[in-house]
């Protein structure tokens, strides 16, 4: 009796393949779909998996979706920062211009894919509080890891000023609030007019 090259695999290694493929089809369909729409009909034609495979691995829509949230914020977390960002950032001439580069990186992190997966996570946790109680845990191991990148950007320099600490989450949050808007009013980013007011904030407050 011959076998084939899947059925020759660990199975442990066939189930981790099975379920990555089916978070994310989930976070596709989040972002395709939102979060009201997404069925596990559609995720599982988006693995282009059977049902009763998906089953096993997740009964219901919800553990799917709690599932899914963790697998966005660990895929955040584990996110580098792109090359060209650490080469402007290391390429800045002084703390001013250090500081406009950085702010432009961060804007850029809300214009990901990953942000508005999880944006649609946030929302429906309102009402769900199986989803909130996932989504909270991770926030926090999420915010905890924010914290280090932004530090890792700014630099021991900026980051040892004695405004940082207060101004480092006025920074993220005013990004994030403003980042919603543009669910509804699409525009450019790179256009945005709180892009340069941030970085006055940040140049006032550190460099002053």
């Amino acid at each position: 009796m011959t076998t084939t090259p899947a059925e020759s695999r660990p199975r442990a290694d066939r189930t981790r393949e099975s379920r990555s493929r089916i978070l994310d089809a989930a976070v596709t369909c989040l972002l395709r779909d939102g979060y009201a729409r997404t069925s596990t009909i559609s995720i599982q034609a988006e693995a282009g998996m059977s049902r009763g495979r998906m089953l096993h691995q997740f009964p219901s829509k919800e553990e799917l979706l709690v599932a899914a949230a963790h697998h966005i914020f660990e895929a955040q977390l584990a996110e580098p920062v792109p090359g060209p960002w650490t080469d402007r950032i290391a390429d800045a001439t002084g703390p001013g211009e250090r500081i406009a580069v950085v702010v432009d990186c961060l804007w850029a992190t809300f214009q990901e894919p990953s942000f508005w997966a999880a944006t649609e996570l946030w929302v429906a946790s309102r009402t769900e509080p199986a989803l909130a109680g996932a989504i909270r845990p991770a926030e926090k191991r999420l915010g905890r890891a924010i914290w280090a990148r932004m530090d890792q950007l700014f630099g021991p320099d900026l980051v040892g000023r004695p405004l940082y600490l207060p101004v480092r989450p006025v920074l993220f949050t005013s990004m994030r609030g403003t980042a919603l808007s543009y669910a509804f009013d699409a525009r450019d980013p790179a256009s945005e007019p709180l892009l340069e007011h941030w970085k006055e904030i940040a140049r006032h407050s550190l460099l002053t």
